[in-house]
């Protein structure tokens, strides 16, 4: 007879398949913002943010169903977020470093919990538009809006400095088995999405340091805000191309942490 040690990993593959589908979530919803952002460079269209690409894959064919599982896709994967912060299963610690790492995905899980939130509003038919910022107003209304901007800022610039970082270390590797295989060709498509994705973070600060005394609710930078403020520079049609092939290189790179990625939920209890 097994004894309870070796039937718990077995019993908790349910968490590990639910990792890997908010993986791929994930990966889809960078794809399709990518995608757009690179046609906006080229032709007359705007750059979306997280939330169009998701109304994106709702009014597509079979859009409701996709809808759906997209839901449950990224529901999972901001569980699988809280997961990897409470029991720290990428051993991470508890020292300065660690603590940030750990910080930065409590924020991503949020992130992706209101994502999933709006999604099942688009499903249910009472997605309303400028949502998503009544906290932040209420902060203004309170009188420490501006700090909080700021403050929101420099996350967003921490976040920029740490995907840059890990793109240009290939610090995801050693969380990853990548087939020597296809390493080759992979790596450094991970390794551009997540510098391109850095970058978007770092403007998307400038926008929200610069703008912050003159916050209005509904009037915070997005994803969409960031890449349109690429294709307003010199030569911007380029830099938005390559910044939309960036997102789309991140989107491969979700992906192939969805096939790769270790998920080690040996310590969750």
């Amino acid at each position: 007879m097994a004894d309870t040690h070796e039937l718990a990993p077995d019993n908790r593959d349910w968490l590990r398949h639910a990792a890997r589908a908010g993986y791929v979530a994930r990966g889809a919803v960078f794809l399709i913002i990518g995608y757009f952002a690179f046609r906006a460079a080229f032709a007359s269209g705007e750059a979306m943010d997280s939330k169009e690409a998701v109304g994106q894959i709702a009014g597509s064919s079979f859009g409701t169903i996709l809808l759906g599982l997209l839901i449950l896709a990224l529901s999972s994967f901001a569980a699988w977020r809280i997961v990897q912060v409470v029991f720290d299963v990428d051993h991470h610690g508890t020292d300065t470093k660690g603590l940030f790492v750990r910080a930065g995905l409590i924020f991503s899980a949020f992130a992706y919990g209101a994502l999933a939130f709006y999604a099942a509003t688009l499903l249910i038919g009472i997605a309303g538009g400028g949502g998503g910022n009544g906290f932040v107003a209420k902060a203004y209304e309170a009188g420490y809006g501006v700090w909080l901007t700021y403050l929101i800022a420099a996350g967003m610039a921490a976040a920029g400095a740490a995907h840059i970082y890990k793109g240009a270390k290939a610090g995801f590797e050693k969380y990853m088995e990548i087939p020597e295989g296809v390493r080759g060709w992979l790596a450094p498509v991970c390794q551009f999405g997540l510098i391109a994705r850095g970058v978007t973070f770092f403007i998307l600060a400038g926008l929200l340091f610069t703008g912050a005394a003159s916050y209005s609710e509904g009037q915070t930078p997005g994803l969409d805000t960031a890449l349109a403020a690429i294709e307003g520079w010199s030569y911007g049609w380029a830099l938005l191309s390559l910044t939309g092939l960036g997102l789309m290189a991140f989107g491969v790179y979700a992906l192939a942490e969805a096939l790769y990625r270790r998920i080690n939920i040996e310590a969750v209890v």
